[in-house]
């Protein structure tokens, strides 16, 4: 069975996240993006402190299967600003037949 994820990639800005995006498509990493510009976030930083930091961030969405998960994974990590970007995915436990039929076509 083919497994379809939901990836989360915090970027810096809408220009780091549509680099990163536009990259991952034209490798067939992903099948499909889409950015959310204006995301706040707050975490504890430096590591091990509990100093509360803020940054404005854009979330960049992406579509791929379980199978492009390392090689994204890798791609992502190579181009981002981040010394330890975030790069979360859950997988789809429901998708309808017609859409998942696309994101697997795209990423033969």
């Amino acid at each position: 069975m083919t497994t379809m994820l939901l990836g989360f990639i915090s970027c810096r800005d809408k220009n780091e996240a549509d680099s990163i995006g536009i990259h991952l498509l034209k490798h067939r990493l992903i099948a499909c993006m889409q950015i959310l510009d204006g995301v706040q976030s707050s975490y504890l930083w430096p590591p091990g402190k509990s100093t509360v930091d803020y940054a404005d961030e854009t979330l960049l969405l992406v579509k791929t299967l379980e199978s492009k998960w390392r090689e994204m994974e890798k791609a992502v990590i190579k181009m981002h600003g981040y010394k330890n970007p975030e790069i979360l995915a859950f997988p789809v436990s429901h998708a309808s037949k017609k859409y998942l039929d696309w994101i697997i076509g795209e990423l033969k």
